[in-house]
């Protein structure tokens, strides 16, 4: 091969891992939270916009060099804390990630958009088909990332591209606020973590790590491994990261349109307001298949270390398929509301804690400095302290 096929074929590969990442990350909470929180900061939305960045753009991409630096080997990574612990965190981060938390609010949110334009829908006949397609979508591990990476993303991104620059085009004054930029910068942090998106680059990176790996000539070239990994990441981060700044503003510009609709609901319904009517499935189309894309490699993350991990590969991938598929559409009948109160609880005790092992594992591969358990156990008791003196 050419030096010039060379490149050729590693942008290819870059720009159909990047497009799955993005679309791996941009799910529910992500459709979601930016627009919430443009509505809740209306003129201050700038301020808000830079604290989503850092810890939904930012504290993730610190994520994503992580575990690029430990090749996806994500035991490596949390091993440091302890074989038994890691075991344990990843248990439940893959969990909270998975049918007790984002995939089934992945449902919930799919299901808001497609309620505004057919009410009539069942909810348990629209969980169970959504299901049913995100089985055939993880049958074949090997393609999932390629799908979604180079059919599904496409799309995706031309819903949101056209959305997005329709509404801002049309977007009125955002109305005046009593929000202070302070105010307004910590609850857009706040909001970055109710995305998820750190405990989704722990995982996200190692599947893309693996889709890499099978294109390189060379399998034990790490240095073109790490650098095809990082590309990658700004690829994903960069989208992710243009996206949040344009759904902050629409939240904040229709933050009055948005008043009495539903969270799950408001990218449709400024696209009525902006489009019409026949905007509205366009919308619709755009929130699921952006909710399947999550859905479908969060689902396959956790059936694949419930068999291989939890099973020693004893239960099968698609009996552990149909498993995880089970506990996500029972978990998503609890509702929106219900499920964002306990992963909202959970976030706060363990966001600060697993960003300090982020950068104590970073810190371990440049220096001789092994303090990743310390950081970690330390930064988790005191966010338990200051939540049970702030409750």
């Amino acid at each position: 091969m050419t030096e010039i096929a060379k490149t050729r074929n590693n942008t290819k590969i870059i720009l159909t891992a990047g497009f799955a990442m993005f679309a791996m990350f941009f799910g529910s909470g992500n459709l979601v939270f930016p627009l919430a929180l443009g509505a809740q900061c209306l003129d201050q939305a700038a301020a808000g916009t830079v604290g989503l960045l850092l810890t939904a753009v930012a504290v993730p991409f610190l994520g994503l060099i992580g575990i690029t630096l430990y090749h996806g080997d994500r035991e490596h990574f949390f091993g440091r804390i302890g074989r038994i612990p890691a075991l344990i965190l990843s248990l439940i981060i893959l969990s909270l990630m998975g049918p007790f938390g984002v995939a089934a609010r992945c449902i919930i949110v799919a299901y808001g958009g497609l309620e505004l334009i057919l009410p009539n829908v069942n909810f348990d006949l629209f969980s169970i088909t959504f299901c049913l397609v995100t089985f055939i979508l993880v049958w074949n591990y090997h393609r999932i990332v390629p799908i979604i990476g180079r059919v599904l993303t496409p799309w995706l991104l031309v819903g949101i591209f056209v959305l997005t620059c329709v509404g801002l085009w049309k977007a009125p004054t955002a109305p005046a606020g009593e929000l202070s930029n302070l105010t307004a910068f910590l609850i857009g942090l706040k909001q970055g973590y109710q995305t998820m998106d750190l405990l989704a680059a722990f995982f996200f990176s190692a599947a893309t790590i693996y889709y890499l790996k099978t294109h390189l000539e060379d399998k034990h070239d790490t240095k073109t491994l790490l650098k095809l990994s990082l590309s990658t990441s700004f690829v994903g981060a960069g989208l992710l990261a243009l996206v949040y700044v344009g759904f902050v503003q629409l939240g904040a510009s229709y933050a009055n349109q948005l008043a009495n609709i539903h969270p799950e609901g408001a990218l449709v319904a400024i696209a009525e307001y902006t489009l019409g009517p026949l905007a509205v499935p366009v919308a619709s189309a755009t929130i699921m298949l952006a909710c399947l894309t999550t859905t479908a490699i969060l689902v396959s993350l956790f059936a694949e270390f419930l068999n291989h991990t939890l099973t020693n590969d004893y239960l099968g991938r698609h009996p552990a398929i149909g498993i995880t598929l089970f506990i996500t559409y029972c978990t998503s009948r609890l509702g929106f509301t219900a499920l964002s109160v306990y992963l909202d609880l959970a976030l706060q005790i363990a966001y600060p804690a697993l960003i300090a092992l982020v950068l104590a594992n970073i810190l371990a591969i440049f220096a001789p400095i092994r303090i990743s358990k310390w950081a970690f156990w330390v930064t988790l008791a005191i966010s338990l302290i200051f939540r049970v003196l702030g409750s």
